[in-house]
């Protein structure tokens, strides 16, 4: 119950924070990044404007995970799994474009918090005829995994239909994962969409957004 209320929180705070910016800054778009869906993740990117420069964004990305019976592309099971994340990035046009579109080179990071639950076999020891023995029995087990996010990227802002937009990345990153433990989890780390996985890895996507614009 009290991670469910700091979520909470933690969302309304964000809320507030955007829709504050939104009355501040003179350039804004709103995204929705649909690719993580396939691991049960909700993201949205809040994009504005540095200043008079319409080259430079900062973009913030929250991030709500909510799954159960690991029905995403990660390939590890668990019985439930929920956590939060948030990434900061900062965008750079190549050259200020007509009608809010172009290349751009963006670099970052962020952090997550994950919750698993899942069946694993747990070693038990026991004694028979004086003599001790190591044997295996399902348990629930539960963890918090901690996320360190890098990514450095490139891309391309088209208008397809003003005020909307399409925004295509590529680029790589890097993941560190650690157990509440502080230990790396095995396990987690088999794939670069399992939730522990620890090193590089190819970050590409596509972003759906809306552009909140004062200027023509």
């Amino acid at each position: 119950m009290k991670r469910k209320h700091s979520v909470q929180l933690i969302l309304f705070f964000l809320m507030s924070f955007s829709l504050g910016q939104l009355q501040a800054q003179n350039e804004k778009i709103i995204s929705i990044v649909p690719q993580y869906v396939f691991q049960n993740g909700f993201k949205f990117d809040y994009e504005f404007t540095l200043g008079e420069d319409w080259k430079s964004w900062l973009q913030i990305s929250p991030t709500l995970f909510v799954g159960i019976d690991d029905n995403d592309v990660s390939s590890y099971e668990y019985k439930n799994m929920s956590g939060f994340g948030l990434e900061v990035h900062h965008k750079y046009f190549l050259k200020e474009p007509d009608e809010r579109k172009g290349f751009y080179f963006s670099y970052g990071g962020g952090l997550q918090r994950l919750g698993i639950r899942s069946d694993q076999l747990v070693p038990y020891t026991y004694t028979e005829n004086g003599n001790n023995y190591v044997s295996y029995h399902t348990d629930e087990v539960k963890t918090v995994i901690n996320r360190a996010l890098l990514n450095i990227m490139v891309g391309k802002q088209i208008v397809r239909h003003r005020p909307l937009i399409i925004d295509y990345y590529i680029g790589v990153g890097f993941r560190y994962s650690m157990d509440k433990d502080m230990k790396l989890i095995e396990t987690y780390n088999d794939g670069w969409f399992d939730y522990g996985y620890s090193g590089s890895l190819l970050v590409a996507g596509i972003k759906l957004g809306f552009n909140f614009s004062k200027s023509k």
